[in-house]
């Protein structure tokens, strides 16, 4: 297999192109920076300029590849829409970003000569699980899959990971689920499938979504006999001080609502697991907590190590296994359930909350093609799992 190439920045779809006049980029991960600090990993001045200049930059651009990195069996590249989180959650910007998502990232897809569109971030929740883009993707000739499956898969991974290199027991852990939209509720379904449930299960979401949590708790527990609850939050995503999330072995979490996780209430010894965009709990409070205390275990979750299927990035985005060269084999998993459908176009496309059929599809691939859970880790620091496991045992003693 040929070493894959990388064409990197603002300029690497006009690069890529002169090198592959007559070729396509076959898949096209939609995506958009977190925030504005996010945004210098695609244009590095751009710190040198305050808010308001950043936001008239902004009206100016257009969806633009960060990145095309080709290999020996597929081309993919990352595309960058130019709007961050915070405005996709307004409702005063919301309908402009979707206007941008449907209309001109297509678009310009197409351009490209792409035949399967995956969404990164939170442009998922925008198109309503990709319902909104299967009609104009349709009309342009491509196939659209979420990433969803591929993400709950890289949750659940990441999960079992951490468990097994802190020598846990699934058997006894309190796990929360905060979150029970698509990657929240297809997580549940894989680890109901697995045979190895928690011993007890409790689900928190918004106050609308009480019927669902209560509907799934019930499922959870007839399929697999754990004890299970719920909770619910305050109207706006809050967490009451005595929620669960700061009472559990394990808290897993993909929400939309920014922090909602106070790092300093966490129990000791709890295992965070998080999918949310954009993170609902603090990176940099973490870490330092984890260096300091070692008594929590905070893992970014939606990461899987692609080089079982020769893939290699360049971009900036600070993964923990980065080579001196600062490339890495490690990609976004919704960005991998594109790669995936690209070697085989059997697989199911997602769109909608991915049904546990389409989950365990992309299970097997995951599986099949070699891909694994890269280095746990916070931010871009790879966690000191034995100092964690010395620090737990010194309270045990």
């Amino acid at each position: 297999m040929p070493a894959p190439k990388s064409y990197l920045g603002p300029d690497s779809f006009f690069d890529w192109r002169a090198d592959n006049k007559q070729g396509s980029v076959d898949v096209v991960l939609l995506t958009h920076p977190r925030d504005e600090a996010d945004a210098s990993r695609l244009f590095p001045f751009i710190d040198k300029l305050d808010r308001p200049e950043i936001a008239r930059l902004q009206r100016h651009l257009q969806p633009m590849f960060g990145e095309i990195v080709s290999t020996g069996d597929f081309t993919v590249g990352i595309m960058f829409l130019p709007f961050y989180a915070h405005e996709l959650i307004d409702p005063e910007s919301r309908r402009r970003c979707a206007q941008i998502l449907q209309e001109d990232a297509v678009r310009m897809a197409a351009k490209a000569g792409a035949r399967i569109l995956c969404l990164g971030g939170l442009t998922g929740a925008l198109s309503l699980y990709g319902r909104r883009l299967v009609e104009p993707a349709k009309q342009a000739g491509l196939t659209l899959t979420t990433g969803h499956a591929l993400t709950a898969v890289g949750v659940h991974q990441t999960y079992w990971q951490a468990l097994e290199q802190l020598e846990r027991a699934p058997g006894d852990q309190r796990l929360t689920v905060l979150g029970v939209g698509s990657i929240g509720r297809a997580f549940m379904e894989l680890l109901q499938a697995s045979g190895q449930p928690p011993r007890e299960l409790v689900l928190v979401d918004r106050p609308q979504a009480a019927g669902k949590l209560e509907r799934l708790a019930q499922v959870f527990h007839e399929q697999t006999g754990a004890q299970t609850s719920f909770e619910v939050t305050d109207a706006l995503g809050a967490l009451a001080p005595d929620s669960a999330c700061y009472a559990t072995d394990v808290l897993v979490s993909a929400v939309s609502t920014p922090y909602v996780v106070d790092i300093d209430k966490v129990a000791p010894g709890t295992i965070l697991i998080d999918d949310s965009q954009p993170f609902c709990w603090d990176r940099e409070k973490a870490w330092q907590r984890c260096v300091e205390a070692a008594d929590i275990v905070p893992c970014d979750a939606g990461l899987v190590d692609c080089a079982g299927i020769g893939y290699r990035s360049a971009f900036p985005f600070d993964f923990a296994d980065a080579g001196a060269d600062g490339s890495s084999t490690t990609a976004w998993t919704c960005q991998t359930e594109g790669m995936l459908l690209a070697l085989d176009e059997d697989l199911p496309r997602t769109v909608g909350e991915p049904t546990i059929d389409t989950i365990l599809a992309y299970q097997d691939a995951y599986h099949r093609q070699g891909l694994r859970i890269p280095t746990l880790q916070c931010g871009p620091n790879p966690l000191p799992i034995d100092k964690i496991k010395a620090a737990a045992a010194s309270v045990a003693a």
